[in-house]
């Protein structure tokens, strides 16, 4: 008798201790492929439709009336369809056909440019309005959504407008416990399409991937691991049960041990 409960008992712990150590041990990023990397560029992003753009206007001059109205503009229109306000800065919206509407100039369509490409072609044509122009143009909205198995999700702002994965990864705290670091997924507006890109962060050549380097409003969703998956569908009531029939069996085996030991 004693033999046969000692014996169940040791099934049962071994069985509880081997469900224990199903876990996913992927948890080390760039196992493989780090000596194929070699050097990386990371491009300008561009102006899309609904971006939020802060175009600030100066002279080298001295005199700094003429640049006023252009910086004056970009503030009173934050009741204009064309532009928005965040706070206390103010920007121009770029339109759903990717245009603005500039003082002096009118509509100007500014989609596909890129900052610098927007900064050169706006100082040439102010200057023949502004002695000597120099502006200051940035991204008000750059914003990336980060979901799924991360410590601190949601929609992440972001300075600079060169904004990698792991930069996003980062800001939201680095996945969890239960995060797949092989499978995800980042999902991107591309002409009117969603575009998804998976990526494993096991294997060093998601450098190379057209989702490394992270879009204005792009989503990251990190998937959950099987760990994760088994916990949610898993009846807590079995847990429970499990628990308990353990301290049963524990404590019988005591109770015999002593048994016999005094008999």
């Amino acid at each position: 008798m004693k033999i046969f409960f000692q014996t169940i008992l040791l099934a049962v712990i071994l069985v509880s201790c081997s469900t224990q150590r199903r876990i996913d041990h992927n948890f080390t990023y760039f196992q493989k492929g780090l000596d194929s990397i070699g050097q990386l560029a990371l491009k300008e992003p561009v102006i899309k439709p609904n971006d939020l753009v802060s175009i600030q206007v100066f002279s080298n001059s001295l005199d700094q009336t003429q640049a006023n109205i252009y910086n004056t503009a970009n503030g009173i229109q934050a009741n204009n369809a064309n532009s928005a306000q965040t706070g206390a800065t103010v920007g121009f919206l770029v339109d759903e056909e990717g245009n603005i509407a500039y003082p002096t100039f009118g509509k100007l369509h500014i989609a596909g440019f890129t900052l610098k490409q927007l900064n050169d072609t706006l100082r040439n044509l102010l200057s023949d309005y502004v002695k000597e122009p120099s502006l200051n143009v940035r991204f008000l909205n750059y914003k990336i959504n980060v979901l799924g198995e991360v410590r601190s999700p949601g929609s992440k702002s972001f300075l600079n407008q060169r904004v990698t994965i792991l930069d996003a990864l980062s800001v939201s705290g680095d996945l969890s416990d239960q995060g797949r670091r092989d499978n995800i997924l980042v999902m991107r507006e591309e002409n009117g399409t969603i575009k998804t890109y998976q990526v494993d962060l096991r294997k060093a050549d998601f450098f190379t991937s057209p989702a490394y380097q992270l879009q204005q409003n792009d989503i990251v969703y990190v998937s959950p691991n099987e760990v994760k998956l088994k916990s949610v569908k898993r009846n807590p009531n079995i847990d429970r049960d499990l628990q308990l029939t353990l301290g049963f069996l524990s404590l019988f085996s005591v109770f015999l041990t002593l048994y016999n030991a005094f008999k």
